[in-house]
């Protein structure tokens, strides 16, 4: 887990560096890395996004096989069947993380798929950046546990509360 004390010296150090990668989200919020030894510095593996479903679902081709990823930990709002607020804010956010054709690391925590069949993991950006953590922390998601697969449950709760306090995203406009 990412230790509490570490966040904002993290923050702080990465501010200059991951502050050009804003683009179109929401500017001014620091991307918190992962310390060494976790999953973006042990990624089970990466693959290339062929395709988003909403804001916390994408198709991700894995060594030619094109796989449902679910980003464990997190819960955006929907855009099917039904559009709920900032849903579709929250899809165009994932887009921008992670556009088509992009590669991303991937992680799992302790199960790997859901009742859906789905991928259950912590998606990485080329550049290290935590999309399931950067997605709670700009406000387009918020934090989800589905036990046994909690590895980041602490950091997600965290960083929506802070979200939640700076009315950021959907906390603003919902």
């Amino acid at each position: 887990m990412i230790a509490s004390a570490l966040r904002p010296l993290a923050a702080i150090a990465l501010v200059g560096l991951l502050g050009s990668i804003d683009g179109c989200l929401q500017s001014g919020e620091p991307s918190v890395p992962l310390q060494p030894g976790e999953p973006a510095a042990s990624a089970e593996g990466t693959g290339t996004v062929t395709g988003i479903t909403d804001g916390d679902t994408l198709r991700l081709d894995v060594d030619g096989t094109e796989l449902r990823v679910r980003l464990v930990g997190i819960d955006t709002p929907e855009v099917y069947p039904e559009v709920e607020c900032f849903g579709p804010e929250a899809e165009d956010a994932l887009a921008t993380f992670a556009p088509r054709g992009s590669t991303l690391s991937y992680a799992y925590d302790r199960e790997q798929r859901d009742q859906y069949d789905r991928e259950l993991m912590y998606l990485f950006t080329e550049d290290g950046t935590f999309i399931n953590y950067e997605l709670v922390a700009q406000g387009y998601a918020e934090a989800l546990v589905v036990e046994p697969n909690d590895l980041y449950y602490d950091d997600f709760v965290a960083a929506e509360r802070e979200a939640q306090s700076q009315g950021l995203g959907q906390w603003g406009q919902c």
